[in-house]
């Protein structure tokens, strides 16, 4: 006979244990890994792994066959992460952006299928570009978009794609999805991302995506300007400079540990 789901706080607790079953070292996990590593029964960790999927704390490959962690866990773990050592590391590179490049200089958070601006200093010039703290934008257009959408695995890349086409919404920046890829090839092998015109008409932006310890995009800091001032001159200078910058903050966080595996 199959042990019955825990009632009460000893459900709360087994399923949090099952969620402590991730690392850095093992970010995918079967059901099978599951019972093992906490001891429970099959049907229990299977019983208490799709609650977990139904608050979307865990996500489940269906063609691998594992769970990895989703975007519930990851919508609280921004929480403590833009509010601490993200704010505090890239805040001063915000300021340093905004001085030398004289443009916006913002910080946009990946959350769910989209990114979110959560921090921005914009420029001190009266004609400026800025995104605005608190708005959503899809990962498909834009260049802090396409820096976060280019780190991400292939297979997710083309079912963001996917599920964008089935809204109607997108992709907005390309003719084909073959055309977007290359996009991806090309962002990875310069390590920034660049667009102009693609989600407001005459701004121009640069972006690099921030990756945390295992090499999944958390965040990217973005530069924006209008298209008149911000050009390709200008964007090349601040690529270098988000390139410095991305690169301090992974290290800071101790994020940048794992890029040579």
């Amino acid at each position: 006979m199959s042990e019955k789901l825990p009632a009460g706080s000893q459900t709360v607790d087994r399923a949090l244990e099952l969620l402590e079953c991730f690392s850095a070292e093992r970010p995918e996990l079967s059901l099978t890994e599951f019972s093992n590593s906490s001891g429970f029964t099959m049907p229990t960790t299977h019983r208490l792994l799709k609650a977990l999927q139904a608050r979307e704390y865990i996500v489940f490959d269906k063609t691998t066959r594992l769970y990895s962690l989703g975007p519930g866990a990851m919508r609280l773990a921004s929480i403590i992460i833009q509010r601490d050592d993200i704010n505090a590391v890239v805040l001063p590179w915000l300021e340093r952006l905004r001085r030398l490049t004289g443009e916006t200089a913002a910080l946009h958070w990946l959350v769910d299928q989209y990114r979110v601006c959560t921090v921005e200093l914009e420029s001190r010039h009266l004609i400026k570009m800025a995104s605005g703290v608190g708005r959503r934008y899809p990962l498909f257009a834009g260049a802090a978009g396409k820096a976060i959408i280019s780190s991400l695995p292939e297979d997710e890349i083309h079912e963001i794609l996917k599920s964008a086409q089935d809204d109607g919404i997108g992709p907005l920046v390309s003719s084909s999805e073959g055309e977007f890829m290359a996009m991806v090839e090309s962002t990875l092998e310069a390590g920034v991302a660049r667009s102009i015109s693609e989600v407001v008409d005459g701004a121009s932006a640069v972006a690099a995506a921030i990756l945390n310890s295992v090499r999944r995009p958390i965040a990217a800091i973005n530069i924006t300007g209008p298209s008149s001032r911000f050009d390709g001159e200008a964007m090349d200078h601040a690529a270098d400079l988000l390139l410095e910058a991305v690169e301090d903050v992974e290290r800071r966080l101790g994020y940048s540990v794992s890029k040579a595996n």
